[in-house]
């Protein structure tokens, strides 16, 4: 029982001999060698597959930000775009060594158990968490439901707004949105924007998704606690109303179509608004600007309810995921530490994307080297503050597969909100269950 002192006591007089051993006439300890601290990693050729998982990156994007600037820094490392199914690739052993995906998609590569913890090569990189936006190494945290480990890194950061086709609303004589805008007004220039006109059925206003449309009350899908879903809830009720109002703007139901998006916003050119992730639609923007398609457009802040007004949407992280079966953790994380460093940051804020860096100055520089960007409302991407984003849940997905089937219910079955939210939540409660017996 007194060997534990023993110990106590022995490291005692170790620590007062080092803390007086500069006073006693001895040389002070040597520095630790660089190689013993240095993250020192091997420069033999190396290939590592890169995977987009839902995350939009452009061509152009994946060209200026990834291949180009690794290809100068790294000479020795390649990457490779692998594209396809993820659970085919992995069965076809083409598993890649980083994926580019966010926080919200994450919870299917858990389910495939490909993310590798990168707290310990944090720590041998010396990367500085502390320079990025808290609020995305948060929603990065918030993803391992005991707070450990940290799944990804943040790259760039994404914010909901209003995109708005201009010549649109010159062709019909209807005002312009404006920054802090509800959905009661959005929906109000939709009405005035509704039209056939030359046999061109003109869209005023895709309302997207309900999940999008509550993302800025952090509504979890799942309930922790009974794995009961969360879907017949006053909340949801007064976002379908949104969608009721919208359906019942005749020409927004059409045969078969209700739901529009981007092909109809940016292709087609028919469709004057559509809220959505500005990183996600600007990527697709500037390449369509790229090739000469691209509507005349800007945008404003995202809507929100009576509410929640000055609030923005869920903190979205686009981030960097190495592979736990990778054999080059390491160049992955060179990677990394390239593509989260000040001078790429500022390159990709210049142009396009939206920093994860605290960083007054790469944020003020968003779109200044960009001339798509000239002259566009830039401001509304930065006006609100994100919400905190809810912790996720391993059937997150399933969840929101069947909150975005109501669109369906609504607009082409014609079925009331009630029995809409009724039926989904039933669904939703039987499929959580029905995987809960699989495991």
């Amino acid at each position: 029982m007194f060997k534990p002192l023993k110990k106590i006591s022995l490291l005692s007089i170790i620590a007062i001999m080092a803390l007086t051993g500069c006073t006693s006439g001895s040389k002070p300890a040597a520095e630790p060698k660089p190689e013993e601290t240095e993250f020192k990693v091997s420069t033999e050729p190396v290939t590592l597959k890169f995977y987009v998982n839902v995350t939009r990156l452009s061509p152009l994007e994946y060209n200026t930000f990834f291949v180009e600037p690794i290809k100068k820094k790294y000479p020795h490392i390649t990457l490779e775009k692998v594209e396809g199914d993820l659970e085919k690739l992995i069965v076809a052993g083409q598993t890649p060594d980083l994926i580019f995906s966010d926080n919200d998609w994450h919870m299917p590569l858990v389910s495939l158990d490909l993310p590798a913890d990168l707290t310990d090569l944090v720590k041998k990189s010396k990367l500085d968490l502390g320079k990025f936006v808290p609020e995305t190494i948060q929603a990065i945290r918030n993803l391992d439901p005991n707070g450990k480990e940290l799944q990804g890194i943040p790259f760039s950061r994404n914010t909901g707004v209003l995109f708005y086709n201009k010549d649109i609303f010159d062709k019909f004589g209807v005002p312009y949105p404006k920054d802090g805008m509800l959905w009661s007004e959005v929906l109000d220039l939709s009405r005035k924007l509704t039209r056939m006109e030359d046999g061109v059925q003109y869209i005023g206003f895709d309302p997207r998704f309900p999940d999008h449309m509550i993302s800025q009350y952090s509504q979890p899908f799942v309930d922790p606690k009974t794995n009961k879903a969360l879907v017949d809830i006053p909340l949801y009720h007064k976002i379908l109303e949104v969608f009721r109002a919208n359906y019942d703007q005749p020409g927004v139901v059409n045969g078969t179509s209700y739901a529009y998006a981007d092909g109809t916003f940016i292709k087609e050119k028919r469709l004057a608004m559509q809220p959505d992730w500005a990183s996600k639609i600007m990527s697709d923007l500037l390449q369509a600007e790229a090739d000469g398609l691209a509507p005349n457009w800007d945008m404003v802040t995202n809507p929100t309810f009576e509410d929640k007004v000055g609030k923005g949407r869920h903190a979205l992280a686009d981030m960097l995921v190495i592979t736990k079966g990778s054999k080059y953790k390491e160049q992955a994380m060179q990677v990394i530490e390239l593509l989260t460093s000040s001078e790429m940051q500022m390159l990709i804020s210049k142009h396009s994307r939206i920093t994860v860096l605290n960083d007054p100055e790469i944020i003020k520089a968003f779109g200044s080297e960009n001339p798509s960007l000239k002259n566009k409302n830039t401001a509304a991407i930065f006006k609100y503050p994100s919400s905190p984003t809810p912790t996720p849940n391993k059937y997150d997905k399933e969840v929101q597969t069947l909150i975005r089937n109501m669109r369906k219910d609504m607009a082409l079955d014609k079925k009331d909100i009630n029995t809409v939210l009724r039926e989904t939540q039933a669904a939703a409660d039987k499929k959580i269950a029905d995987l809960m017996k699989q495991q």
